[in-house]
């Protein structure tokens, strides 16, 4: 077994930073997320539309934050489609997990346990193909 090099190990480390700053820009985002569907499901508006509009919300915040920040990628029409059909498919596994778990639990409740399940969705997909080649050309140059 072989003891890991420098390069190995600043690898790690520019992963566990992008990692932070997803999760950082997870918790912005979760959190308007999750205030907006409360205000709308409180007014009124059943859950399965409250989780669309809020999530939607989420989705515009996170590519821009995401792009520009936790992965510092230049803006792209091909990474933006990526970045949609990605959170629109997490989109998807949430308002699936919420209207399910909304009819035992209130919906509140609901779109908090969608939350974790969504984030590991959203940074797999954003890590491995929708901004890959910034990280691997990342990696390349340090």
């Amino acid at each position: 077994m072989s003891r890991p090099t420098t390069k190995d190990i600043s690898a790690r480390s520019r992963a566990g930073e992008t990692l932070a700053r997803f999760a950082a820009v997870g918790a912005l985002t979760t959190l308007l997320d999750m205030s907006l569907f409360n205000t709308l499901y409180y007014v009124g508006l059943p859950p399965l539309p409250s989780n669309l509009v809020s999530y939607s919300c989420g989705i515009a915040v996170s590519y821009m934050l995401n792009r520009a920040w936790t992965f510092r990628a230049a803006h792209s029409h091909v990474q933006a489609v990526k970045f949609v059909v990605a959170t629109v498919t997490g989109l998807l596994i949430s308002t699936i997990i919420v209207a399910t778990l909304a009819l035992l639990i209130p919906a509140p409740v609901a779109k908090l346990v969608s939350v974790p399940i969504v984030f590991v969705w959203n940074y797999l997909t954003s890590r491995l193909w929708v901004f890959r080649q910034t990280a691997e050309a990342d990696a390349m140059l340090k």
